[in-house]
């Protein structure tokens, strides 16, 4: 069922604008798929890699964007007064290295943290620096581990994707609401 879908398009460049676009939505997934299209051979290893790392980058980048842009347009202001934004943009002022770091690790706070990062007004050079290092390992780690398993569980992921994949953006979506509510519990 899986190839019927990706037959859409044979064409590398479709994959990786779908690799790019499925990054704004959940990030961590399409590291995941990125990495079984690249341990399935539809995508060259560094090709899925260098798509995924641009489609974080892109949709970081207009998070951090729209942060600095609520300075200027009092509407976009007071859209951002949430109480996950606001309580980040200390933090951020005085060590934005560590905290960015926590944010890329943390997947809970990266729309929040992003967004903060702006109104915080962190320089633009620190973010896309810390942002790039964070990205990079971030997206190698767990690139890494769904090609390796991948190319090594191929025929059985195959068999079972169907089902495990709804069960597993399950469990992410699950796990993001109830870490959401712890923090903003807290």
């Amino acid at each position: 069922m899986l190839d019927s879908l990706l037959s859409y398009s044979d064409s590398p460049l479709w994959l990786v604008l779908v690799v790019i676009v499925s990054t704004f939505m959940l990030e961590d997934l399409a590291i995941i798929g990125a990495g079984m299209l690249a341990a399935s051979g539809k995508l060259a290893p560094e090709v899925a890699f260098a798509a995924t790392c641009t489609g974080m980058f892109i949709g970081d980048t207009a998070l951090y964007l729209f942060g600095r842009l609520a300075h200027v347009w009092p509407w976009l202001a007071n859209k951002f007064r949430h109480d996950l934004i606001q309580r980040q943009v200390k933090p951020l002022q005085q060590a934005p290295w560590h905290q960015l770091a926590l944010i890329r690790c943390m997947p809970g706070l990266r729309t929040f943290g992003y967004i903060a990062c702006g109104l915080a007004r962190v320089p633009g050079w620190t973010f896309t620096l810390a942002n790039v290092i964070s990205i990079v390992i971030w997206a190698a780690m767990i690139f890494g581990v769904a090609f390796v398993l991948g190319k090594q569980y191929a025929e059985t992921l195959h068999e079972w994707l169907w089902f495990v994949l709804p069960v597993a953006l399950l469990v992410f979506i699950l796990g993001q609401r109830r870490l959401r509510a712890r923090m903003e519990a807290a």
